[in-house]
């Protein structure tokens, strides 16, 4: 089987293939975790620091989860909204996730509250979409933005606010991201 990375690689290279993250086989899970490893690592994380991620309900959102839990790492999952959330919420907090919200939470106050008192210095991006915004909102000004073989969408739009879309150029400048793209 090939590595993650080169699944990731031919989805983000190749316009006729793209392989989501939900669609990766995990017959091989150990180099599913070296490879999230390698991605841990590539942040230099510090014990108690936070991430925030997305597709946490993915077999790679939950390898994070596990391996941030053994690097003293709190995590914040976004999962998607979808029928079930209650008990994919307490799966995901028994493999040791910290904070576990849905898509929807994302695009109230309380995500701006709660990234505030979090202030996830990394953020880990594993799908297109607003679930991207909502990663690169979460993350701490001056913190590192992780995209992995996903394209960004074109502005970063606020939800409920005056404020007008604004590209992600921008977006990053303002908030002077660390981008890595995978």
């Amino acid at each position: 089987m090939q590595s993650f990375r080169q699944f990731l690689a031919a989805g983000h290279y190749s316009p006729d293939l793209r392989i989501g993250v939900r669609a990766l086989s995990t017959s091989d899970s150990a180099s599913l975790k070296k490879n999230v490893a390698s991605i841990l690592d590539s942040l230099s994380l510090k014990p108690g620091t936070t991430l925030v991620q997305n597709c946490g309900d993915s077999e790679i959102g939950k390898v994070v989860i596990q391996l941030a839990k053994e690097r003293k790492l709190q995590t914040l999952s976004i999962i998607d909204d979808k029928p079930g959330n209650p008990d994919t919420i307490e799966e995901l907090k028994a493999l040791g996730a910290d904070i576990v919200v849905p898509e929807s939470y994302t695009k109230t106050w309380y995500m701006k509250r709660l990234a505030g008192e979090m202030r996830p210095s990394a953020g880990l991006n594993f799908s297109d979409g607003y679930q991207a915004t909502a990663v690169g909102k979460a993350v701490t000004t001056g913190g590192t933005f992780l995209t992995y073989g996903k394209e960004l969408p074109k502005y970063v739009a606020y939800e409920g606010s005056a404020r007008k879309p604004v590209e992600w150029s921008t977006f990053i400048k303002e908030k002077n991201l660390k981008v890595l793209n995978m």
